[in-house]
């Protein structure tokens, strides 16, 4: 994570984790050779219900994707067309935005760029040398970052503000009888719980590729290989001796850090997180009676056994959170299908 995003869950702007994958896509993005002089006439590859996507247009969102986005591109897809469907899906989305009004006034965008100087601790000229640093112009940052906001409201114009959890729907998902998929956990750590890090040193240049590295340490780890051994034999910073232990807790860590580590569950490893010199691994040790803490109230029988007095506030609260996303990620995917099911779509590719 170069620059973090804007602003707090519960907002109203964009996600946080969302816009963070923006910025550093778009800082990449930005550092992408320029375009060779062009040699072949400029064509049309799809129409878009009368809105066109050019050839050009396509080579150049080509050149801005990091290598570790194109070695995502699935099996039996040209990285052409992965990237114009990609490209297709925007202007529909865009095209929602203009029929139901939705804009996006330069103060709010102003806005944003504050949020993002605060929460990375920066001040204009370094957030203005860090943009020169990558290739960007303060004009094209402010288009792309007005472009994802714009997306967001769609987003949750059309499918956020439907979304309903309901308090049955927490209680099966706290009691494991409810939706469940990997990624997502039911209870939460605590502040007191113990974490482990793993570094690897890494800058600019080949963030990339150390991202792909950790990304496939991480692998290792859920696969089976114990994430203090993981420490051992990967990590080139403090604790690696000693497994990752650097005898922190949740709560000692730094804010950013340490929202993602309450969002794991103990015995979890995070995704790999770029901090500019290193990409970090956490994990969250297990605690040694192997339940969840609760809120030490009393507790409520539930059908099959578990106990709904062993969950606290906020791990029924991160519940009802996971939910929520996890409905609307549904939602998204399912909208998002209808509306080109509806669309004019030719491709020419």
């Amino acid at each position: 994570m170069t620059l973090q995003s804007y602003p707090p869950r519960g907002s109203s702007g964009p996600g946080r984790a969302g816009l963070a994958l923006f910025v550093l896509f778009a800082l990449l993005a930005a550092a992408a050779p320029p375009a060779p002089a062009a040699t072949t006439v400029d064509r049309i590859v799809a129409l878009v219900n009368n809105e066109i996507i050019t050839l050009s247009d396509l080579n150049t969102q080509i050149r801005a994707m990091p290598q570790s986005q194109k070695a995502a591109v699935p099996q039996g897809t040209s990285l052409e067309r992965f990237v114009l469907n990609f490209m297709i899906e925007n202007e529909l989305i865009n095209q929602v935005a203009r029929k139901d009004g939705l804009m996006v006034p330069e103060e709010e965008v102003d806005g944003a760029i504050e949020m993002i100087k605060s929460e990375n601790n920066i001040n204009d000229a370094q957030f203005r040398a860090s943009l020169t640093q990558s290739g960007m112009n303060m004009g094209d940052f402010r288009s792309n970052l007005k472009l994802e906001i714009l997306k967001d409201k769609v987003v949750r114009y059309n499918i956020l503000r439907k979304v309903v959890v309901t308090e049955k729907e927490v209680n099966d998902f706290l009691t494991g009888q409810g939706p469940s998929r990997p990624g997502i956990y039911i209870g939460g750590s605590n502040e007191s719980d113990k974490v482990r890090l793993l570094f690897l040193a890494s800058n600019p240049d080949r963030s990339d590729r150390v991202m792909e590295r950790a990304a496939t340490i991480k692998r290792e780890v859920e696969a089976g290989l114990m994430f203090a051994e993981a420490a051992r034999r990967y990590s080139e910073g403090p604790g690696a001796d000693d497994g990752g232990d650097i005898g922190t807790t949740v709560g000692e860590l730094q804010p950013q850090l340490k929202a993602v580590a309450l969002s794991l569950a103990p015995g979890q490893v995070s995704e790999p997180l770029d901090g500019g010199q290193a990409v970090l691994l956490m994990y969250v040790d297990p605690r040694g009676d192997g339940a969840p803490r609760g809120s030490g109230g009393r507790a409520t029988s539930y059908e099959g056994g578990a106990s709904l007095g062993d969950f606290s506030p906020q791990q029924r609260d991160m519940a009802r959170r996971q939910l929520e996303q996890l409905k609307a990620m549904q939602k998204y995917e399912q909208w998002l299908a209808e509306l080109k099911g509806k669309a004019n779509i030719k491709i020419t590719l």
